[in-house]
């Protein structure tokens, strides 16, 4: 028992010598988000981000299409039964595809009308929420318009 002591004594001791150090260091970052200056390097990196994701998003849907104009001659060189149900299939993928991009460009709508609200906020904290609220909520968007991408390619490679 005399030996827990001063183990007890030196944790306590050093938790409490500590615990300033530890609560300015947190609040070091809240306070480098909340500068204005940093705030709009986040926003400008957020619009970069959302470029890069789009260029890939578009070079993903222009892939997808090529590999459907490529099935689609193919179809009309293989008479038989399965032509009208293949047919079918490259339709309804012509379908989604078409789907996705109007839901992307949609999307890019919405995303650039949030960011111009998030600009417009005066409040740095509640700029600083709405910031990581939109780049989760594009990163989400990107990684399932990416699955539903890959998804096509996927089914499209089945019909070869």
């Amino acid at each position: 028992m005399t030996l827990l002591r001063p183990v007890t004594a030196c944790l306590l001791l050093s938790t409490v010598l500590l615990a300033p150090t530890a609560r300015w260091a947190a609040t070091a970052q809240l306070r480098q988000e909340r500068t204005p200056a940093t705030q709009q390097a986040q926003v400008n990196e957020l619009h970069q981000r959302e470029q890069l994701e789009n260029l890939q998003r578009a070079q993903e849907l222009q892939q997808t299409q090529r590999q459907l104009d490529q099935l689609r001659p193919q179809d009309a060189s293989r008479p038989g039964l399965a032509a009208p149900l293949r047919e079918q299939q490259l339709n309804q993928t012509q379908r989604q595809l078409d789907q996705l991009q109007q839901e992307q460009q949609l999307n890019r709508s919405q995303n650039e009308l949030n960011m111009n609200q998030i600009e417009g906020e005066h409040n740095l904290l509640r700029r600083q929420e709405q910031l990581r609220e939109l780049q989760l909520q594009q990163h989400m968007q990107f990684l399932q318009d990416q699955s539903r991408t890959q998804q096509m390619q996927q089914d499209l490679n089945r019909l070869r």
